[in-house]
């Protein structure tokens, strides 16, 4: 079975050849990438070029593979990433993949104002009714995306954050494992899986998770959703991109990601690892 994997160049996409790799041979798996070069030095492994906001080339970045994994693109302009994604699907259909498995979210839905969760909707709509055999992981908040605040946390003795529900953030390298599994092992088709952590963390626990596996006095400090967008301006990000990321926060903070599943287990035969134990090992880098 010929397996791709699109993004591969990726954070999330390298994780997700180490672990293929390791439970399939270097034969059997292709990488797609917009720069195949960076992936030279993965050794037997086949790389092809291929671009989601170039689809007439995907078609054939996709020919003779039967298991394919996308990786939504990182494009946050509005209506982007729908199209790619929708243009990636119709290519695997015409170069006659077998079996698609998206990486989505937890939580996906129509939001004109959440650009992330809005499509990760399209993309699933899109894929369960294209014809071919699907499968849909849904991650949860990567644990990796609290590594810069929890550095200034460490630094100032105070973890600044809106209030709001919790959320089971998990690890990239976990939902890597938990892809690899998919795309290796048979029996997952029409299956809707959550990759989560183990522990649903709110701002104050996580501040407590801090001052724990630091051993220094970590406080928790309330921001506004004012001060957070005022934040974001200043670091000088575009508009549209701070709206995604403030959209995708207040679906955190209203609850979108506090959902705890084994997913991760089961299907990467390895528990998830947990906050605490990621930011111990993250900090002591």
């Amino acid at each position: 079975m010929t397996i791709g994997i699109t993004g591969a160049s990726g954070q999330l996409g390298l994780g997700l050849v180490r672990h293929t790799l390791a439970r399939a041979a270097a034969s059997d798996v292709v990488a797609i990438t917009r720069n195949p070069a960076k992936l030279a030095e993965v050794s037997g492994l086949q790389t092809r070029a291929g671009d989601f906001s170039q689809p007439a080339g995907l078609v054939d970045a996709f020919r003779g593979i039967e298991r394919l994994v996308i990786i939504p693109t990182g494009d946050l302009q509005p209506g982007v990433r729908i199209k790619q994604h929708s243009d990636a699907i119709d290519a695997a259909v015409k170069a006659g993949v077998k079996h698609v498995i998206y990486i989505s979210s937890v939580s996906p839905r129509p939001d004109a104002k959440n650009v992330l969760l809005d499509s990760h909707f399209a993309t699933e709509q899109k894929l369960i009714h294209s014809g071919v055999d699907w499968t849909l992981l849904r991650m949860s908040v990567y644990t990796d995306s609290l590594l810069n605040a929890a550095k200034a946390a460490v630094a100032s003795g105070a973890y600044s954050a809106v209030p709001g529900a919790p959320a089971a953030y998990v690890v990239r390298d976990d939902i890597a494992a938990a892809a690899a599994g998919i795309l290796t092992t048979p029996g997952h088709v029409g299956i809707t899986y959550h990759a989560t952590g183990p522990v649903s963390l709110g701002p104050a626990d996580v501040a407590e998770t801090l001052a724990k596996v630091t051993g220094k006095a970590i406080s928790y400090t309330e921001m506004t959703a004012d001060q957070q967008r005022k934040g974001l301006e200043a670091a000088g990000l575009p508009p549209f991109l701070i709206d995604g990321i403030i959209g995708f926060n207040v679906a955190i903070r209203a609850g979108a990601f506090d959902l705890i599943t084994n997913d991760v287990a089961r299907l990467a035969g390895k528990p998830a690892e947990s906050p605490a134990d990621f930011l111990r090992r993250a900090l002591a880098q």
